[in-house]
């Protein structure tokens, strides 16, 4: 007898932000990582240690992924997984229109600079939050886990 797999089980996601400006950013979307149930979170071209305000220890709960440059995190990408850029771009798609993948990293860049050419390049889709103005990464983030619990959960 062949086993009916509940598609919660095959579902996952991280969340990182490429060149973070701030720690502060990072401890942020950590925690709301945690909270709302990433795998992990990780930053790209970016160091960060755990900080006194963490009254969560959310260090102990979720990993934090560092990686020097954006090849090493291309090269961790796991099999089935699709990169999803989160940018102010003409071909991004809505959030409130976005199907979000069973298995995701979603990928943020800081409020300066955006996501590179080559890292959007090296995105399978792309979307948009609402808004002509670029909001605070951790804030950005925290908005697109919550757009993806919501839609899958059952």
């Amino acid at each position: 007898m062949r086993k009916k797999w509940d598609s919660k089980e095959e579902r996952y996601f991280g969340i990182g932000i490429y060149k973070p400006k701030t720690a502060e950013n990072v401890g942020s979307l950590w925690r709301t990582a945690y909270i709302f149930g990433a795998s992990f979170i990780f930053v790209i071209n970016a160091k960060y240690k755990k900080k006194s305000s963490d009254v969560l220890k959310v260090w102990s709960k979720i990993p934090l992924f560092q990686f020097e440059t954006i090849e090493a995190f291309l090269q961790t990408v796991p099999y089935s997984c699709k990169i999803i850029g989160v940018e102010m771009d003409n071909r991004a798609v809505p959030i409130k229109n976005f199907v979000h993948p069973e298995r995701a990293i979603y990928l943020l860049g800081s409020e300066d600079n955006g996501l590179t050419k080559e890292l959007k390049s090296k995105c399978q889709e792309l979307v948009v939050l609402p808004g002509d103005v670029s909001l605070n990464v951790a804030a950005a983030g925290s908005i697109t886990i919550f757009d993806r619990i919501n839609k899958l959960s059952d």
